[in-house]
């Protein structure tokens, strides 16, 4: 048998096979053989039958394609293996029609995943940032938790910014109803967004049982574009006028909204100062890490074949539609909140899956180059991690195979920053940087229950978007707008 590959720029194979008509006789001997075993001939024991009458029995040519069919399968398993080619999905076969006593000439051509030509990756060099924490910062903390003690107590005075206003508000827009609230509590702001943008000021000197009808425009960048910038008529009626009274910044406040971990003002500052610094370095962290990757990535040269992308907007939709369930709503439903149909909403995920694509093979390679590995012990860390969470995974093959790849790919990451950035005093080992990160992730994952991913918190962002923007025409929001 005499194949020979060509590899196209398309990303795809050709595999041409050339079998003598002595490899053809051979492989229907063998099909004979394996036929026999299945095919009851009358006066023979089924193995039995002599070949001529399996011929007369199914015919000639079925037993010598059932061989050309076996030639086939392995050719394509041997080239596959020989020429070390991946396939993405089944290759599409040009066979012609054989005849007997005539060597065969078949081809295949099958999409492959083109390996990655990585630039001087080693070569790169980035800074850490460098973090800490202000007074300032830890002092917007403090007067956050003092915040959410207050008490409000009513009183007989017009409304004022950061008081607590009880009103029914109805809002049109060229004669479409958007809202029809009744006893929506507001606190009054300057720094509103969002729908109802312009609305405090107006209610800022409103005294109770008041009512009073006003003008404003929606912003441009307001997300229901039919909307964006837009006029929006106002009726208010102020019901109630509350006052925020703060408690006082002291001991025993930081008793209480610690739930008793500190018991001094000085011990909550430190702790809130150890939060505020922890939680910069995981996103500086984060961020060079992506911007590392990120930099390999535009040095590397590859060629994608469009399925890849593909299959990984499926599996993006796949994973919406899953959180959609959870949430009680179908696909269908989403499409209508965000006033899409399938096409659009597919054609909006490529240029992401192109990135998930490219980030996925750039970080294979990279592993295979500085040969990272992961092995049964990180896969038991992994495994502690959420059963300390409180999530016992379980241990299907499945499962450990998307776990080994994610970790794999996690100390890929930390290997490029150590590679690409002076020492990084919290972490002695890349290896210690990916547990320490896997093992957050791990935590966060069970914590959530579903494991909702930053991708999967983001639809969810535009789920509640959509039904602000969209409110049944008439009928009430039911969420209090603050």
């Amino acid at each position: 048998m005499k194949v020979s590959v060509e590899k196209l720029p398309t990303s795809e194979a050709v595999l041409d096979v050339e079998i003598s008509w002595d490899e053809m006789e051979k492989a229907s001997d063998k099909a004979y053989r394996k036929l026999v075993k299945q095919v009851d001939v009358q006066g023979f024991r089924r193995g039995k039958a002599p070949r001529s009458l399996l011929e007369r029995k199914i015919g000639k040519e079925y037993i010598y394609q059932e061989g050309l069919d076996e030639l086939i399968s392995e050719a394509y398993r041997n080239t596959l293996k020989e020429h070390e080619l991946t396939p993405i999905s089944q290759p599409q076969l040009d066979a012609p029609t054989f005849e007997i006593g005539q060597p065969y000439h078949f081809s295949l051509t099958v999409p492959i995943i083109t390996p990655v030509v990585l630039g001087d990756y080693r070569s790169l060099h980035f800074e850490r940032e460098d973090v800490g924490v202000t007074s300032e910062e830890v002092d917007k903390e403090l007067e956050g938790l003092r915040s959410r003690q207050a008490e409000w107590n009513v009183v007989e005075r017009p409304a004022d910014y950061g008081d607590r206003v009880t009103v029914d508000l109805k809002l049109t827009s060229e004669d479409q109803s958007i809202s029809d609230l009744k006893d929506n509590p507001f606190e009054l702001t300057k720094e509103r967004e969002g729908l109802f943008i312009g609305m405090d000021e107006q209610v800022v000197g409103m005294q109770v049982g008041e009512t009073k009808s006003f003008t404003t425009t929606l912003a441009d960048d307001y997300t229901n574009t039919k909307l964006a910038g837009k006029q929006a008529d106002y009726t208010v009626v102020l019901h109630k006028v509350e006052e925020k009274n703060l408690p006082e910044l002291d001991d025993e406040l930081a008793t209480k909204v610690s739930e008793e971990q500190y018991t001094t003002l000085e011990d909550l500052s430190k702790g809130i100062s150890d939060n505020i610094l922890e939680t910069k370095k995981r996103r500086v962290r984060d961020e060079l890490r992506e911007k590392i990757l990120s930099a390999v990535i535009e040095q590397a040269e590859m060629t994608i074949h469009p399925l890849l992308i593909e299959e990984e907007v499926e599996e993006m939709e796949h994973r919406l539609s899953h959180m959609l369930e959870a949430q009680h709503l179908s696909m269908d439903q989403y499409l209508m909140m965000v006033r899409k149909n399938r096409e659009e909403y597919r054609a909006e995920l490529r240029p992401d899956a192109e990135n998930r694509v490219k980030r996925t093979l750039v970080l294979d390679e990279v592993a295979r180059k500085e040969e990272v590995t992961v092995t049964s012990e990180d896969l038991e860390q992994i495994y502690r991690a959420y059963a300390q969470a409180g999530e016992e995974l379980p241990r299907t093959e499945d499962q450990l195979r998307a776990l080994a790849i994610s970790y794999r790919q996690e100390k890929t990451l930390s290997r490029l920053v150590e590679l690409t950035t002076d020492p990084d005093p919290d972490a002695e080992s890349y290896v210690e940087e990916a547990e320490e990160i896997s093992e957050e992730n791990a935590r966060a994952a069970a914590l959530s229950g579903e494991g909702v991913s930053a991708d999967d918190l983001k639809v969810e962002s535009m789920i509640e978007t959509a039904v602000e923007a969209e409110p049944e025409e008439g009928k009430p929001e039911a969420e209090t707008v603050e």
